[in-house]
């Protein structure tokens, strides 16, 4: 075998290990390299969003580390705590979101570590108030930047569209990670680079109705990465064309489905 031979052999057993690598859960927390993100692309929708050369950053920024409690219970829950996903069992206190498709593809590995299904996943118990932690990870996406990056999101009550992207250095907006999706925009991206996991904790009061009547709208806090983004937002449903119905007074916590490679773990809630 020639040399020229040998190498291009080489390199492609190398580009095999490293797609093989890259649908493993990551075992670091998000941003723990030296990441250099990638400059302003063509194809983003927006020509107005987004850092055009940003800066290589030292990421580790030591908080997401302490947040990440793997298979203790998040700081500030207590008794009242429910551990949504029980490392090495299957998903039994979840179903699919729709009865029209199935949740078998999920899958949840010896370390609690959830990979995602191409349809969404819902709580078989419905939730009024509650705090709600958890954590994800996204592939790396290079060149997919903004609204074309990989992403996820969490639905609470199946109507509030909490959405998670690969959007590290850009300006928070509506569809940006920790944005309500069509509500309320976060007050700061707190995403980190990915691979890697970002942790997650919301804090949601639903809406008071009496007498078929919303008397208050939800509410909603959220912190990435230890930094708050959702400061008590008001959710008022009713916003956008289409948004007319009554919001409901209870209802299930929602995974989004996906075809990338896309991972949850730590997932425990603790209902008010």
């Amino acid at each position: 075998m020639s040399t020229r031979v040998a190498f291009v052999v080489f390199l492609a057993l190398l580009w095999s290990l490293n797609l093989a690598a890259g649908n493993d859960p990551p075992d670091a927390i998000a941003g723990d390299d030296f990441v250099t993100q990638p400059a302003f692309e063509a194809n983003d929708a927006d020509p107005n969003d987004g850092v055009r050369m940003p800066p290589q950053v030292a990421s580790r920024t030591g908080v997401t580390a302490a947040l990440s409690t793997l298979d203790a219970p998040p700081p500030g829950f207590d008794g009242k705590s429910v551990m949504l996903v029980v490392p090495g069992r299957s998903l039994t206190l979840w179903k699919s979101a729709s009865e029209a498709e199935t949740a078998d593809d999920w899958t949840v590995d010896q370390k609690g570590n959830v990979r995602a299904g191409r349809h969404d996943l819902a709580t078989i118990d419905p939730y009024r108030d509650f705090q709600l932690h958890l954590e994800y990870s996204l592939p790396r996406t290079p060149g997919r930047i903004g609204i074309k990056a990989a992403s996820t999101g969490v639905r609470v009550h199946d109507l509030y569209d909490i959405e998670f992207r690969n959007d590290y250095g850009r300006p928070p907006k509506i569809t940006s990670t920790g944005a309500v999706l069509g509500i309320v925009p976060p007050v700061a991206n707190a995403v980190l680079p990915a691979p890697g996991w970002q942790a997650v904790d919301i804090y949601f009061r639903a809406p008071r109705i009496e007498s078929g009547v919303v008397r208050e709208a939800a509410r909603l806090s959220m912190m990435i990465n230890g930094v708050l983004v959702q400061n008590n937002a008001m959710l008022d449903p009713n916003v956008g064309e289409g948004k007319e119905n009554q919001p409901p007074a209870d209802g299930p916590i929602i995974l989004e489905g996906a075809n990338e490679t896309v991972y949850f773990r730590n997932i425990w809630i603790r209902p008010s």
